[in-house]
């Protein structure tokens, strides 16, 4: 169950409150008895490191055709 909390308590114990979070715990933030939002552990899995810019040059799309980026830069942004 989350621990509810107030936007004064968030303000005043980021740190605190951000290690618990890491650590599992979730919290409702309330203003005023009014829910705004929560914070939940990320779902990412501990001992999964984060992702470098080596991984994602590994991970490149290759479809073999050229200026594949320029075809869907023009769907995405429809240049």
């Amino acid at each position: 169950m989350a621990e509810i909390i107030g936007v004064k308590q968030l303000y005043k114990n980021l740190r605190d409150i951000a290690k618990r979070a890491k650590a599992g715990e979730s919290f409702v933030v309330v203003k005023h008895a009014t829910p705004l939002f929560r914070i939940v552990p990320s779902e990412q899995d501990a001992t999964q490191k984060p992702f470098t810019l080596r991984d994602v040059i590994a991970l490149r799309f290759r479809s073999g055709e050229k200026k594949l980026h320029e075809k869907i830069d023009e769907i995405v942004y429809k240049t």
